[in-house]
């Protein structure tokens, strides 16, 4: 593993060129931007590469990083200029810039009929440690090639007794990519004894692993499994529907997913590259059939062995629940601007959704599975009032409870002040109320 040479992360901000204002570029077929570092210098021979791409109008019914257009790469000029050509005008991309000394990022909804792009790189956080703090490594794919331009998501990391979930740690970089020898390497904090990656190749399966700190990982990809499906209505394949699949839940809590494609004319879909010998929640997400008034709502499903295929069969779209409702102020206040209320699915898939309040404090809800749901809102000064039937007495600001059918004068009442040391929760195990139907509060 001698000799690795390795992309660098940057912190991406995407905005139009100084003084451009969105107008159809003179080349619709051409990605074309600028890279800068956070002191305003060009950055010369950086490496730009389009990721993945998906329909400018409708769902994409290819996998993202399938498109002919995926892997074509550029680098950038002495003045930090770059320009990928020959691009499928009828696509938005998402680039990928890496550089060495900086930290890789993604640069999202590059648009050709748009004017050009700036990307701006931040330094690494954590550089040149040594070899008993580094993660080292090396992606094949299932004939014994490298991978390149792969992208290694830090998803958690491991130091002393502990676990940290999320990319924000400050342990390690947030992202690696691989070069065109499949090699990556990403220096770690003295304490960090792991690092938990998502693995995101071009047209191959997805995959997620623990790397041990100080040692050299040989990692083989697998194509991955083909699953296919007909979404209905009444008889009738149902186009434009949108089809998400997430692992279910590993030991860590933690879940694959973003295997995200539409149907099309006939209510078809074919989703690609789904990691082997694993199981899904298969489901409509609810802010795609929002217009639909219709769900699917999350079905377990199981892929076989690596390069098999998956046919679902007739999926028939029902109707979905709705919570229509209000928030008052016991004080008679109006509620204040911009206020959201958020809902989330908690049985399975862990969908959501989040509406901003009207003045008068009404909000709705449609699409909705039956099932468990948490719903979270929060107003500075306020606090849930204990005469909501579904108040969660252990986080302020949240509601917990099942959606069993339509609900249509759902109240939320806040009290004003702070909740801690002025009431009591309940004694009878209901601090929590997860398993009682969503009830509005009695005005």
């Amino acid at each position: 593993m001698k000799g690795i040479s390795f992309y660098t992360s940057i912190s991406v901000i995407v905005a139009a060129l100084a003084g451009a204002t969105p107008t159809r570029a003179a080349d619709s077929s051409a990605l074309d931007g600028r890279v800068i570092n956070t002191n305003g210098l060009a950055v010369s021979g950086a490496t730009v590469s389009i990721f993945y791409a998906v329909p400018r109008d409708g769902k994409t019914l290819l996998c993202p990083t399938c498109y002919p257009d995926v892997g074509k790469t550029t680098t950038t000029d002495p003045l930090g200029n770059f320009k990928i050509t020959g691009v499928n005008s009828d696509l938005k991309f998402r680039l990928l810039v890496t550089a060495p000394g900086y930290r890789p990022e993604f640069i999202k909804n590059v648009d050709p009929f748009f004017s050009s792009a700036l990307a701006k790189l931040g330094r690494l956080k954590i550089a040149e440690g040594p070899l008993p703090q580094r993660v080292i490594g090396k992606l094949l794919d299932p004939e014994g090639k490298p991978v390149s331009r792969a992208a290694l998501t830090v998803e958690a990391t491991r130091y002393g007794n502990g676990t940290s979930y999320g990319s924000g740690s400050g342990r390690v970089d947030s992202l690696a990519v691989t070069d065109d020898k499949g090699e990556f390497f990403l220096d770690c904090t003295r304490e960090t004894t792991a690092i938990g990656v998502t693995i995101e190749p071009p047209a191959l399966a997805k995959r997620r692993l623990w790397l041990d700190v100080g040692k050299a990982h040989l990692i083989r990809l697998k194509t991955g499994v083909t699953v296919t499906g007909r979404v209905m209505q009444d008889g009738v394949g149902v186009e434009g529907v949108g089809i998400s699949m997430r692992a279910q839940r590993d030991d860590a809590g933690l879940s694959l997913q973003g295997f995200d494609i539409g149907t099309d004319s006939d209510g078809r879909f074919t989703e690609t590259h789904i990691p082997a010998d694993t199981l899904f929640y298969l489901f409509t997400p609810m802010k795609e059939v929002r217009d639909l008034g219709l769900i699917l709502s999350a079905q377990s499903v199981a892929t076989a062995a690596d390069g098999s295929k998956l046919d679902v069969g007739d999926l028939k779209l029902q109707p979905g629940y709705s919570i229509r409702g209000r928030v008052i102020l016991s004080d008679g206040k109006e509620v204040p601007p911009k206020t959201r209320i958020y809902l989330y699915t908690t049985d399975v898939a862990g969908d959501s959704q989040d509406h901003g309040i009207r003045p008068d404090g009404g909000f709705q809800f449609t699409t909705l599975p039956p099932g468990r749901v948490d719903m979270s809102i929060r107003i500075k000064g306020y606090h849930v009032s204990s005469r909501n039937p579904n108040k969660d007495w252990l986080n302020d600001g949240r509601l917990l409870g099942r959606v069993e059918g339509n609900i249509k004068d759902f109240v939320i009442i806040f009290d004003p002040g702070d909740s801690r040391g002025r009431e009591v929760g309940p004694r009878n195990g209901e601090d929590q109320p997860r398993e009682k139907p969503l009830q509005g509060a009695k005005l």
